[in-house]
């Protein structure tokens, strides 16, 4: 008997409130416009902007620069700048280690290192590009990156990065191919 209800109580509302369908439909759908989309990415990096303090709050030995992107970054440099820098186009090798701020690992570079083709690849977060430009080879970097340059609302296609995430990356680049 719970169950009917629960499966009636809907039609209940919708057909049942003594008023006529006609004021229950709007004449015109607005949907989502523009202005909605923008307030609600806003919530988002608010939301997110917050997380992040309060995560290099209690991770103080985290000194971190921050791009015009909203990637935060730290390159522990080789200190020999005889290494090669990465530029648009070069195809790199690195090895990575993805996790949310909570520390859960999300993904981790097995026994084959990850090679994509840097600023051109879209199998990588818009985030990991930036870094990796700033990058020389052999450096490491720790990266904070919000969704909005990550995986973004929905997250990776293998779902091991949730929707709108801000992910901690641990990346040393082993080398920068021209």
């Amino acid at each position: 008997m719970k169950y009917l209800i629960l499966l009636f109580l809907p039609l209940v509302f919708v057909f049942g409130c003594g008023e006529d369908q006609e004021d229950i439909i709007p004449e015109k759908d607005e949907g989502w416009s523009i202005g909605h989309s923008v307030d609600y990415n806003q919530e988002i990096s608010a939301r997110e902007d917050l997380d992040i303090k309060f995560y290099l709050e209690h991770h103080k030995g985290l000194l971190m620069e921050t791009s015009n992107s909203t990637l935060r970054y730290h390159i522990i440099s080789n200190k020999d700048r005889n290494n090669k820098g990465v530029e648009v186009g070069d195809l790199v090798s690195v090895r990575m280690k993805i996790s949310l701020l909570d520390g859960r690992v999300c993904y981790e570079s097995d026994s084959i290192p990850d090679e994509f083709v840097a600023g051109e690849s879209d199998l990588v977060s818009s985030g990991l590009h930036e870094a990796v430009l700033l990058m020389h080879e052999s450096d490491k970097a720790k990266l904070i990156v919000p969704s909005v340059i990550g995986y973004g609302l929905l997250g990776d296609e293998s779902k091991n990065i949730p929707p709108q995430a801000v992910l901690i990356y641990d990346v040393e680049l082993l080398s920068v191919n021209k």
